[in-house]
């Protein structure tokens, strides 16, 4: 039987990672009826894990763009539960080869005058960054249109962020901290989209992290979807998909009148059947993630970022599937807390802190920061390899899916949220990026698409699979 979205559909969402559990609860507060499917536990990357006695909560380690939670919550109708704490030191130090670079510059640093003269440039693009990241990108719509021309002032006719940075003329510590943070996924300065390379004066020191630790971001999605009669059901795979009908492990079949998936669109092919296209040259980064319990605080900033000494030899290892001989390191501290994030290709090794690439990585960091055999002191210790991130579905451990080219990249490039009638996507592999940001704001875009359909009374019933 045909029946238009606004009746009221039986919905299926694989996945229940943040992006999933944030779409779910949207569609279930529009009087949808929603189950999700995870495979492992709620959370996706974003859990929690006991290391020394400590809690530590892995994946997204820093809340940026706070208006695009605020955004979120407003269309929910919730207040904020999450105390957002801002992050002492913002981006924090970025030990470039130039020397060090605290992001934000400070007054009276060095390079204030330099940064201040780039916010200046970046500043007319801060209120539209929001629309930015929560419009579905058309050029039908107003508030698209404003923020993306917004933008364009802002980057001219410079379409990458490495020639954004060049020809701001910037001292080289400066532009290297920032083209640090337009390594978007893995990819070089020269293949990411300019917009990257503006990031640094749009956070500014505006960082947070909730009191509570990010894992009340997962708690409060997890009581927000619950609340609105979302069913999660943990430990649940899909195995198959044909149509809107789902095969779960075990042989069960659930048959939905809409299916959204927060999966790897990678992953997602391969369930419905389709040809697999090799990602081998295109994955983004894959990562080793080190937890320690200290037996005392470490002295350290908050954050602080050692970025590689030649981002287009970082790049073309990464491509390859090679170890860079110096990688992209962020390291967190809070207390006796201590992670150390190494990107790593996308090649499912099992990277583990024997081996000789994460030893020399971790032995650069310790050295960098001038605390050699801190991690060897620690503890406990707990590492999450490309072999982790891999059995979660992405290939070869890949966290950002498919890498895109410049052009593709960002949140100006229409996704393809909607695969067929009765089949869309959601989450980081269909909106460009990373972060909290994206993931919220990529839910937001497919909650007003698929509220537009509502409005249109769009057949979904009975459509083509």
């Amino acid at each position: 039987m045909d029946g238009p979205l606004n009746s009221g559909l039986d919905i299926g969402m694989l996945g229940g990672g943040l992006a999933g559990l944030a779409l779910a609860s949207l569609l279930a507060g529009r009087g949808h009826r929603v189950t999700i499917y995870e495979r492992d536990r709620a959370g996706g990357k974003l859990r929690r894990e006991r290391v020394g006695g400590l809690a530590f909560d892995t994946g997204p380690s820093l809340f940026t763009f706070p208006g695009v939670w605020q955004a979120f919550l407003r269309r929910l109708g919730e207040a904020d539960p999450l105390a957002l704490q801002p992050l002492p030191g913002g981006l924090g130090i970025h030990h470039t080869p130039f020397g060090a670079v605290p992001l934000p510059v400070p007054p009276g640093h060095p390079l204030s005058a330099a940064w201040e003269g780039y916010r200046a440039k970046v500043g007319p693009l801060a209120p539209h960054i929001v629309p930015l990241l929560t419009t579905p990108p058309r050029l039908t719509d107003p508030v698209f249109l404003r923020a993306s021309r917004a933008l364009f002032r802002v980057v001219g006719p410079h379409p990458t962020a490495e020639g954004w940075i060049r020809a701001q003329k910037l001292p080289p510590a400066l532009a290297h901290a920032i083209r640090t943070h337009a390594l978007n996924a893995g990819l070089s300065p020269a293949d990411a989209p300019a917009l990257y390379a503006l990031i640094p004066a749009l956070v500014g020191a505006e960082v947070y992290r909730p009191v509570a630790g990010m894992g009340a971001l997962l708690d409060t999605l997890i009581e927000y979807a619950t609340a609105r009669g979302v069913q999660l059901r943990e430990g649940a795979e899909v195995t198959g998909l044909k149509g809107a009908t789902l095969t779960l492990n075990g042989g069960e079949v659930a048959q939905y009148d809409l299916l959204v998936s927060a999966l790897d669109p990678h992953r997602l092919a391969t369930l419905r059947g389709s040809p697999i296209v090799s990602l081998r040259s295109k994955r983004t980064v894959s990562g080793v993630a080190i937890y320690a319990a200290l037996p005392e605080a470490a002295p350290l900033p908050a954050t602080s970022v050692i970025p590689p000494s030649d981002f287009q030899t970082f790049r073309a290892a990464i491509r390859a599937g090679a170890l860079p001989p110096d990688t992209l390191a962020l390291v967190h501290a809070d207390g006796r807390k201590l992670a150390v994030l190494l990107t790593a290709p996308a090649t499912a090794c099992p990277l583990g802190l024997d081996h000789p690439w994460v030893r020399a990585q971790v032995a650069r960091v310790e050295r960098t920061l001038g605390m050699p055999g801190r991690l060897a002191s620690a503890d406990d210790v707990l590492a999450l390899t490309p072999a982790h991130y891999a059995a979660g579905g992405h290939p070869g451990g890949a966290i950002y899916g498919a890498a895109l080219p410049f052009w593709r990249g960002g949140p100006l490039h229409p996704q393809p949220h909607r695969l067929t009638t009765r089949l869309w996507q959601v989450g980081t592999g269909v909106h460009p990026g990373g972060g909290i940001p994206a993931i919220l704001g990529g839910a937001m875009m497919v909650d007003t698409l698929l509220a537009e359909a509502q409005k249109k009374a769009l057949p979904v019933k009975g459509g083509p699979g």
